[in-house]
C-alpha cells in the first residue's frame, strides 16, 4: 500500500510540474511575442518566394544561411500573430528536445545505475545552469536551439552506432548555422569517412535547395550569402562582423574590446583600424591558434574512444562558441552539452567533485550570474564589456580534458554501479594492463582491451 500511495504521489508530483511548465511557457510568451526574429524571417521568405535573393531586399536585414530562410516560406503567408505562436512552439519544443538530447548523451557517456536522487540533482543543475540561454533563444526569437537539437541529435546517433544517420543531422545543423561545419573535420579525424562523405553530401544539397526549388531571378541565393555573410571577416569590411559590439561574446570581439580599452561602442573607421592592425592580427592569431593546439591536443586522447564522442562534442561546440566571428547570447545554448557532462561528472566522481563544482561555479558566474537583470543593468553591461561570457565558456576547457583524460577509472566506477550487488569482475594481467568489466542491458558481458 505504501509503494502504491508513493506512486500515485509521485505521478501527481509529474502532472503538476507539467501543469507549471505549460504555466510558465504561457506566461512568457507576451516577452517573446516582442522580439523581431519571426519578422526578419518571414521578410526574408517573402523575398524568397518573389524570386529575390533575401541579402539583396530593400529594408531585410537577413545574414542567416538560405536554406532556414526556405524552411520558413510555408509560414511566410499566414496570419502575423500565427506565425508568433508556431515559431514559439517550435523554439519551445527543440530547447525542450536539446536539454533531454544532453541527458541522453549524459546517460551514454556515464553508463551504469542512476538513482532517482541523482537524475533529479543532475536535471536541476543542467537546467539551471542552462536557462539563461534558453531564454536569451525565446527572448530573440532566435533559432539556435534547433541548430542544437540537430548537433545534439547527431552526436547521439555516432554514439549510437549510426553514424551515417548522425552525420546527416550534423549537416543539417550546418546547413543551419555555419559554424556546426567544425564537425566535418571531427569525422575525418575519426576516420568516420563514409559519414564525413556522407555530411559533405547533405550539406552542399541543403545548401543549394533554395536556388533549386526557389530560383532567384538574377544571382544564387548561396552565393550572395557567401560573397556578402561568409567572406565578410575575411574582406574586413565594416559591420557587425569587425565590432566592438558587447552582443558579440567571441574571441575576436573580445581582442577588439581589450584593444579599444573602453566600455563604450567606438566608431565603424576606428574599429576597422584595429581589426587591420598588425598587433591585432597577431593577438588573435595566437589566442586562437594556442586554443586551437590545446584541443586538438586533448582531442588526440579520446580519438579511439567511442564512448567520449559526447565530450568530444562539447569541446567542439566550445570551440565554435568562441572561434566564430560572432558568437551571441543566444548562440551560447550549446553550452547545456559541456554542462550536462560536468554535472554529471560532478555526480559521479567524488575523488572530483570540487574540482568540477569549481569551475562550473566559476563559468556560471561570468556567463550568468554577472550578467542579468539581478545586478544591475550598470553591472552587467561592465560584464559583457569586459568579455566575461568569453572567458566564463573558455574555463569549460579545463574540466572537459580532465575528464577525458581521467576517463577510464570514472566510466569502470559508473559500470561497476550498474552490477549486481557481489557481482565483480576477475581483474587478469595482460602485460601492464588487465581484463575491464562492462555491463550491458542483457547482462554481464567481458570484454578484453589493451590500456
Amino acid at each position: 500500500m505504501q509503494t502504491r500511495a508513493w506512486q500515485l504521489s509521485h505521478g501527481s508530483q509529474r502532472r503538476l510540474i507539467w501543469l507549471g511548465a505549460a504555466l510558465a511557457i504561457a506566461a512568457y510568451f507576451p516577452r517573446f511575442e516582442r522580439g523581431a526574429g519571426s519578422a526578419v524571417f518571414s521578410a526574408a521568405a517573402d523575398c524568397m518566394l518573389q524570386g529575390r535573393t533575401p541579402r539583396l531586399c530593400d529594408g531585410v536585414i537577413y545574414v542567416y544561411p538560405p536554406f532556414f530562410a526556405l524552411l520558413w516560406t510555408p509560414l511566410a503567408q499566414l496570419p502575423a500573430q500565427l506565425k508568433v505562436v508556431i515559431w514559439y512552439l517550435v523554439v519551445i519544443g527543440t530547447a525542450a528536445a536539446s536539454l533531454r538530447l544532453c541527458e541522453a548523451l549524459m546517460r551514454r557517456s556515464f553508463p551504469g545505475e542512476w538513482s532517482e536522487g541523482e537524475l533529479t540533482a543532475f536535471r536541476i543543475l543542467a537546467f539551471v545552469l542552462s536557462l539563461k540561454f534558453v531564454l536569451s533563444v525565446l527572448a530573440n526569437q532566435a533559432y539556435d536551439s534547433v541548430a542544437a537539437a540537430f548537433i545534439f541529435l547527431g552526436l547521439l546517433g555516432l554514439m549510437s552506432g549510426c553514424s551515417r544517420l548522425g552525420a546527416a543531422s550534423l549537416a543539417t545543423a550546418a546547413a543551419l548555422k555555419v559554424t556546426p561545419v567544425i564537425f566535418l573535420p571531427y569525422l575525418l579525424f575519426k576516420r568516420r569517412f563514409a559519414a564525413a562523405g556522407v555530411f559533405t553530401a547533405v550539406l552542399v544539397v541543403l545548401s543549394l535547395l533554395p536556388d533549386i526549388l526557389l530560383p532567384p531571378e538574377t544571382e544564387w541565393h548561396i552565393t550572395v550569402w557567401l560573397r556578402e555573410v561568409v567572406l565578410a571577416p575575411m574582406n574586413l569590411q565594416p559591420g557587425f562582423w569587425t565590432s566592438d559590439s558587447p552582443m558579440n561574446q567571441s574571441f575576436h570581439a573580445a581582442i577588439v574590446r581589450l584593444f579599444t580599452g573602453v566600455h563604450e561602442q567606438q566608431p565603424p573607421e576606428v574599429v576597422l583600424s584595429i581589426v587591420q592592425s598588425r598587433p591585432f592580427a597577431t593577438a588573435l592569431a595566437g589566442v586562437m591558434g594556442m586554443f586551437i593546439l590545446f584541443v586538438g591536443g586533448v582531442m588526440l586522447k579520446s580519438q579511439r574512444h567511442d564512448r567520449l564522442i559526447a565530450v568530444d562534442g562539447a569541446l567542439l561546440v566550445v570551440s565554435a562558441l568562441l572561434l566564430s566571428p560572432v558568437s551571441s547570447t543566444s548562440h551560447f545554448i550549446g553550452l547545456a552539452l559541456p554542462y550536462s557532462l560536468l554535472v554529471a561528472a560532478l555526480i559521479r566522481d567524488p575523488s572530483r567533485r570540487g574540482f568540477y563544482a569549481a569551475f562550473l561555479l566559476l563559468s556560471f558566474v561570468m556567463t550568468t550570474a554577472t550578467s542579468n537583470d539581478l545586478v544591475g543593468r550598470s553591472f552587467s553591461g561592465w560584464a559583457v564589456w569586459s568579455s566575461l561570457p568569453v572567458w566564463g565558456t573558455l574555463v569549460l576547457v579545463v574540466p572537459l580534458a580532465v575528464l577525458i583524460w581521467s576517463s577510464r577509472g570514472l566510466w569502470q566506477e559508473s559500470v561497476a554501479k550498474s552490477r549486481p550487488a557481489g557481482d565483480r569482475p576477475r581483474l587478469a594481467p595482460f602485460g601492464t594492463a588487465g581484463l575491464t568489466a562492462a555491463a550491458s542491458a542483457n547482462g554481464l558481458l567481458r570484454f578484453r582491451r589493451r590500456l
